[in-house]
């Protein structure tokens, strides 16, 4: 027989179950009495000005669906029904502009606004190596819809990873092993023909083309490198530098021009100086230059992260058309922040349900935490996303890159995979 205080206290044990059991758990009822998982705080952050504001603007309007539709409880592919939605907010959209320097004061606005518990973005690689570290210190998870540098999770000499950094996207290593061995076959390359690689001078151009080049040299194809100096604003000495390796290109019998850039733009004055120069080679660009109303030479070439619009969700692309209009809805650049801000609404809820510290610093390190393991069986994009792509530190996912050739009417058709 037990003794008193024993059986007082499997009653008290039996009775805290019930209890329990009633309310979904001590820690779910603990959570619908913090604040933050009434209405939970999102962050965007990207270029909402300069020559990529495009960018910015339709992945911060991917979001705002995204948003409007798991608050009111519209049924999204990978979500499952018996999740507990906590609402979210748009708190805060920072234009870091492609910019290393402006995403650091963007980060520092983030983790000041005590309603946020994660962020969307940053989009661009260099941003993130400017904006993430501050992040990083502040527990504050964030997860690009865009950022492919493959060492932002992993890190690289003189430079740490970034350890609350997520993405819904390939690293520019998953994008060369898709994109080089298409364009080799597809263009019928043979040993020592001759490739120009023209990389953009920042994170993303340099690292991507880094990636590239080792393929194509591993195919016997002799490689040029060269660098032009690329931005986000306006830049007049791009234009004539570009000019110069579109000479290069023609004069050199190069049979392929690879070039990642951040900017579409760019991507159709250097396709146009080709053909000026009577360059008869190929032409390929990489995911930043995924714009169809700004790079749309017939003939080229794109790798890209991300799947082409006649995969994503019927009904959904039809609601982002309604409301953000046809020229950003047959953009697919912004499409992958809407599975961003997925995970993010996904841990938020599950950290939730497990009960939030009150303190926001380990609320937002509660987050990080859920976030690592939040796993989507399926998405609007048309396949599945978790971090789990070995190495990519299990920051990101391991597939997803497709590649377009522009048509002779300017459209994206997706010929790989």
């Amino acid at each position: 027989m037990l003794k008193r205080i024993g059986a007082l206290a499997v009653s008290a044990g039996v009775i805290a179950a019930v209890v329990a059991t009633t309310l979904g758990g001590t820690a779910t009822a603990s959570a619908q009495n913090s604040p933050l998982c009434k209405k939970a705080g999102l962050g965007f952050a990207g270029p909402l000005t300069g020559n990529a504001k495009f960018l910015g603007d339709d992945q911060s309007n991917w979001m705002k669906l995204f948003i409007a539709d798991w608050n009111s409880g519209k049924p999204i592919p990978g979500v499952p029904k018996s999740l507990h939605r906590v609402k979210l907010n748009l708190a805060i959209q920072g234009d870091s502009q492609l910019n290393p320097d402006v995403a650091a004061t963007v980060a520092r606005q983030m983790v000041a606004n005590k309603s946020i518990l994660g962020m969307t973005g940053f989009a661009g690689s260099n941003e993130n190596l400017g904006g993430g570290y501050v992040l990083d210190r502040a527990h504050l998870g964030y997860v690009s819809g865009s950022a492919t540098l493959d060492t932002l999770a992993t890190g690289a000499h003189g430079q740490k990873p970034l350890t609350d950094f997520f993405r819904v996207v390939p690293q520019n290593a998953q994008q060369a092993r898709t994109g080089v061995p298409y364009i080799i076959k597809t263009l019928q390359l043979k040993k020592n023909d001759k490739v120009l690689v023209v990389d953009d001078g920042e994170a993303y151009g340099i690292g991507l083309s880094d990636d590239a080049q080792k393929l194509f040299t591993k195919a016997g194809l002799k490689v040029t490198r060269d660098t032009v100096n690329e931005s986000s604003t306006p830049n007049a000495s791009f234009g004539a530098q570009i000019a110069i390796e579109a000479s290069k290109a023609a004069t050199g019998g190069y049979k392929l021009v690879y070039a990642p850039t951040q900017v579409a733009g760019d991507s159709q004055t250097f396709d146009q100086d080709l053909h000026t120069a009577s360059y008869t080679g190929g032409f390929m660009a990489t995911d930043g230059s995924v714009d169809p109303s700004h790079f749309n030479v017939p003939g080229a070439y794109i790798s890209f992260f991300g799947p082409s619009l006649t995969k994503i969700t019927k009904a959904f692309r039809l609601q982002y058309k309604n409301k953000y209009g046809t020229t950003s809805a047959n953009d697919p650049f912004g499409a992958p922040s809407f599975v961003a801000t997925q995970m993010l609404g996904v841990a938020i809820s599950e950290a939730c349900a497990a009960g939030l510290p009150a303190n926001l610093s380990e609320a937002r390190a509660a987050v990080v935490s859920k976030l690592k393991h939040v796993s989507q069986s399926t998405t609007i994009l048309g396949y599945s996303m978790a971090f789990n792509n070995p190495a990519d530190a299990y920051h990101g996912p391991k597939s997803g890159v497709t590649v377009f050739k522009i048509q002779a009417n300017g459209s994206y058709k997706q010929v790989a995979p």
